[in-house]
């Protein structure tokens, strides 16, 4: 699509290491070393993706202290952690990013002592590592993300109390995790980089849902819906640098995209209304009246 001129969006590929790997064994690292082969001005192969753990939905979501009624059963880390310790380090002397999923606070702690050994045996480097989801991060490792200099990217059309986490989290973490589910405040409030993400195709990619959602941690779709703890709540400059300036970051494409600057590819949205001057309640119905890629327009409104 590159070379045909059709791509119109700027991409970062994740080769999936370990658990879900399409390419196992031998086949990742013969993948791995042929990655430029897949790369053009406008996609780049340099990240690798690791599933730390699984989901709360299935209880396999690794959890530092053990699931409400089930005994001593804390999840499943899909990669001891020496394992993933020893693949991060790897990765990262590569000069590769690393992509982590991660649900449970077992598992973004787990990902966090990674990151924080593999800068212990290649020092600081600038691979500009990021953990997705953080539905739960345990307290006393949310200053870690700004101490490790590693992006906290987070989902947040999910930080409302949905069907999911009151009829099915719920009884399994019980109300004190609950109310610190997607600490997006908590995050930034420590100094942490924030960055949007969607997990499209699993829930929907329009950023203005998504910004809605984290400045009213509400229903977007209801008035007087009930709230996940209010004061995870972040601003609306938090969340338009989450879509831009920080995602252009973790890209490495802070020199060419992000902002509004002389000098940078004109990548740019038009929207029909100034999300600055109405209320939270109504961002999710602005719409998109033009998108430019390369200051040419890719797509217009009829």
């Amino acid at each position: 699509m590159d070379k045909a001129g059709d791509l119109t969006a700027r991409v970062v590929t994740s080769l999936t290491y370990g658990v879900f790997s399409r390419h196992p064994g031998k086949e990742f690292d013969e993948v791995l070393a042929r990655r430029q082969h897949y790369a053009s001005p406008r996609i780049n192969t340099d990240s690798v993706k690791i599933f730390v753990d699984g989901v709360l939905e299935g209880e396999t979501a690794a959890l530092v202290d053990p699931y409400t009624g089930m005994g001593k059963h804390r999840g499943e880390l899909n990669l001891a952690p020496a394992e993933l310790n020893a693949a991060v380090q790897r990765f990262d002397a590569m000069g590769l990013q690393v992509h982590m999923h991660a649900i449970g606070d077992g598992a973004v702690r787990a990902g966090l002592d990674a990151f924080a050994a593999a800068r212990k045996a290649n020092g600081a480097t600038d691979n500009r590592h990021h953990i997705s989801h953080l539905q739960l991060i345990h307290p006393e490792d949310v200053p870690r993300f700004a101490e490790l200099n590693v992006s906290a990217n987070f989902q947040a059309l999910w930080a409302y109390p949905d069907t999911w986490i009151m009829d099915i989290n719920l009884p399994v973490v019980g109300q004190e995790r609950v109310n610190r589910m997607y600490p997006i405040g908590s995050v930034k409030q420590a100094g942490g980089r924030i960055v949007a993400g969607s997990d499209w195709d699993v829930s929907s990619a329009d950023p203005l849902q998504e910004i809605e959602t984290a400045l009213r941690r509400s229903d977007i779709q209801r008035q007087d819906g009930a709230v996940l703890n209010a004061d995870e709540r972040v601003d609306l400059e938090t969340m338009l640098a989450a879509f831009t300036r920080e995602g252009a970051w973790l890209m490495h494409h802070e020199e060419l995209v992000g902002t509004l600057t002389v000098g940078k590819r004109a990548d740019l949205v038009v929207l029909d209304r100034n999300l600055f001057k109405i209320p939270p309640d109504q961002i999710s119905g602005a719409r998109v009246v033009m998108t430019l890629l390369d200051g040419k327009v890719v797509y217009e409104k009829p």
